[in-house]
């Protein structure tokens, strides 16, 4: 499953490893993460900070914050933190898919098989012609999305520690 993900690009896998060691980068994290919400919330929150997630010792788990018109609000960061000598390694997983997109692809999928039904009950195929196309550019707005969040996030992430401190190796 992991596999088909990564070939469609709705998920990521990242390897970055930081010049700073781990409680600095933890520290440099912190301030920018604020308690997660659900992202149908997001317009009604007053803090400034760029992530919503959390962030601790060992792992933290990120979505971008994006107060008005979400760019890609189902794209997350989940990313364990790994210490060596004067250096920090991370390994991030992007995944931009969550329960709000799968309950999108059940109720197209429904949508379209009671329609399927119908037609094949009535004998009147000429409607799958019309619905037909119709479902499958709402599947591939759906993935589109999806794989557009994540390379955003991607994108984001390594831009955000090339610029703040130069922190990529």
């Amino acid at each position: 499953m992991n596999r088909i993900l990564e070939t469609f690009g709705l998920k990521k896998q990242l390897n970055l490893t930081i010049k700073m060691d781990k409680s600095e980068f933890i520290k440099f994290l912190e301030p920018k993460v604020k308690p997660n919400r659900l992202f149908f919330f997001d317009i009604f929150d007053n803090e400034q900070k760029e992530f919503y997630g959390n962030v601790n010792n060992e792992k933290f788990w990120l979505r971008k914050s994006d107060r008005f018109f979400p760019k890609s609000p189902f794209a997350r960061a989940e990313g364990i933190i790994k210490s060596s000598s004067d250096k920090t390694e991370l390994e991030i997983k992007l995944i931009g898919w969550n329960w709000f997109i799968l309950l999108w692809f059940l109720f197209m999928t429904l949508i379209f098989g009671l329609g399927f039904n119908d037609a094949i009950r009535t004998n009147s195929y000429g409607i799958l012609i019309v619905f037909g196309p119709i479902l499958l550019m709402f599947y591939l707005f759906g993935i589109l999305k999806i794989r557009k969040g994540v390379k955003k996030l991607e994108h984001y992430l390594k831009s955000e520690l090339e610029e703040n401190k130069n922190v990529l190796q």
